[in-house]
């Protein structure tokens, strides 16, 4: 292998970081405020580390040929973010990120509009970045022989943990929020049943429109609020779809400001 296990591990949390960076900064800007894209607690995008570590391994003997760095770059990182997805979706019932509008896509999950612009990507990456970056690591192993390694593996583990109980608690949350929801339908349902025959439009239309209704609703019965990292997820992803509790996917826009 072309770099030692504590060169992959730095190069892992380095990817991570520059990924969060990309990502918080252009949905910054693409969504005019401010959003947090990471999805654990820290400042890394771990899909980044693991799938950029893993070309600058596969591509290590073609880097010089730019036809094929962009070829093994392109596969290896829409495998990755298929990968990502139905791990998201499978685990956790998320779906973070959604290109069932672009041309071409499979299952929503890649694009081979995203799998282009991630070719290209790689290509500037291996030639233009990861050599100064080495050199960075190199000096760094030079006075402290592998112990920024240790650090990020207990800082990421521990990270890790956290955050899987707290999107397991997210996901109860959800549920809990989809049940209440499915409540007040009901006592929709049945306003709309025993209404007076000149109230009868009015149940109707706040039933057919029960979404806007329940935020109302809200207004003088606010519930549980979310925990700050829920809210956080919400606001950084707002295409992210809570696969089981569909109710709470329509309205968890306005409970993340709450």
């Amino acid at each position: 292998m072309p770099y030692t296990i504590s060169e992959v591990i730095v190069l892992f949390f380095t990817y991570s970081v520059v990924g969060w960076l990309w990502e918080t900064v252009y949905c910054s800007l693409k969504d005019h405020q401010y959003a947090y894209r990471g999805f654990l607690f820290g400042p890394y995008c771990p899909v980044y580390g693991f799938t950029i570590t893993t070309i600058l391994i596969t591509t290590y003997r073609v880097r010089d040929n730019i036809i094929l760095l962009f070829i093994v770059g392109m596969i290896v990182a829409s495998v990755f973010e298929y990968v990502a997805s139905l791990f998201l979706e499978k685990v956790f019932h998320m779906k973070l990120w959604d290109y069932s509008d672009l041309w071409g896509n499979l299952q929503g999950r890649i694009a081979p509009q995203i799998s282009l612009f991630w070719g290209i990507g790689v290509v500037i990456l291996v030639r233009y970045i990861q050599p100064f970056i080495q050199r960075v690591i190199n000096w760094e192993e030079g006075w402290i022989h592998g112990m920024l390694a240790l650090l990020i593996v207990v800082g990421m583990g521990t990270d890790t943990v956290l955050t899987m109980i707290s999107i397991k608690h997210f996901h109860m949350t959800t549920k809990q929020w989809d049940q209440r929801i499915n409540a007040f339908q009901e006592q929709l349902r049945e306003r709309v049943k025993k209404a007076l025959p000149e109230e009868r439009q009015l149940r109707r239309h706040q039933l057919e429109h029960w979404d806007q209704t329940f935020v109302d609703h809200l207004q003088k019965h606010p519930g549980t609020a979310l925990s700050w990292n829920e809210r956080r997820m919400i606001k950084s992803f707002p295409k992210m779809k809570v696969l089981d509790a569909k109710r709470f996917n329509k309205v968890k826009q306005h409970l993340s400001n709450k």
